[in-house]
C-alpha cells in the first residue's frame, strides 16, 4: 500500500498434439493398357484436414503428393501420410488393382501335307514351333495331339486337326488349329 511492487513472468506453451485427419481415395480396379502388363492410373488426391495446418500429404508409391502413375498388373497398396505443422502424422491406405484380361497372341504353324513313311500307314512329322506372345508372359503352350509344346510326332494316314492352346500367367487363353495330312501313295506289294 506504499506503492512498492515486484513483477514475475511465466511462459505459456501450447502444444498441438492433435493428429490431422485423412481420407484416402476409393480403391481402384482397372484393366491393363493394351499390349503392356501395366496401366497408367489417374488417382484423386486424399482429403486431409488439421486444426493448425497441413504441411504435406505424400504417398509411398512415388513419394509425391500425386499418386497418378503407371502401376503393374496385380494389386499395389498405396499408403498416404499427411503431416501437420507440429509434425503430427496420420496415414491411410488404398489399393490399385490392375487386371490382365488380354489373351495371348498366337500364330499356328502352317498346315502340313506329306507322304506316309515307307512300308507303314503313318509318317513321322516335324512340326514347326507355335509363335506366341503375351502382354505379361506366357505360362504354357500345349497341343491336343500329344499334350506337349512340340507337336512333332507320328501321324496316321488321313487328316489330323491339331489344336494349340496358349495360356498366359493370369489364365487368359487363346487357341488356333492346324491340319496335318498324311497321304498313302505307296502301291500295295503283291507276289504272283
Amino acid at each position: 500500500d506504499n506503492g512498492n511492487f515486484t513483477t514475475c513472468s511465466f511462459d505459456v506453451t501450447l502444444e498441438d498434439s492433435i493428429a490431422p485427419s485423412i481420407t484416402c481415395p476409393a480403391d481402384i480396379s482397372i484393366s491393363a493398357d493394351a499390349n503392356v502388363c501395366e496401366a497408367l492410373v489417374s488417382i484423386p488426391a486424399p482429403v486431409a484436414n488439421d486444426n493448425c495446418g497441413i504441411v504435406s500429404t505424400i504417398n509411398d508409391y512415388n513419394g509425391t503428393s500425386d499418386a497418378s502413375d503407371v502401376y503393374p498388373v496385380g494389386t499395389t497398396t498405396v499408403t498416404w501420410t499427411t503431416t501437420d505443422v507440429a509434425g503430427n502424422e496420420t496415414q491411410c491406405s488404398m489399393t490399385i488393382t490392375i487386371i490382365d484380361n488380354e489373351a495371348p497372341s498366337i500364330t499356328c504353324p502352317a498346315d502340313l501335307t506329306q507322304s506316309a513313311d515307307s512300308s507303314v500307314c503313318e509318317a513321322m512329322v516335324v512340326v514347326d514351333a507355335l509363335v506366341a506372345s503375351d502382354n505379361c508372359a506366357v505360362a504354357s503352350i500345349t497341343n491336343d495331339y500329344n499334350g506337349s509344346s512340340d507337336a512333332s510326332d507320328i501321324y496316321p494316314v488321313g487328316t489330323t486337326t491339331v489344336t494349340w492352346t496358349v495360356v498366359d500367367i493370369y489364365g487368359n487363353e487363346t487357341q488356333c488349329s492346324m491340319t496335318i495330312t498324311i497321304i498313302d501313295n505307296e502301291a500295295p506289294s503283291i507276289t504272283c
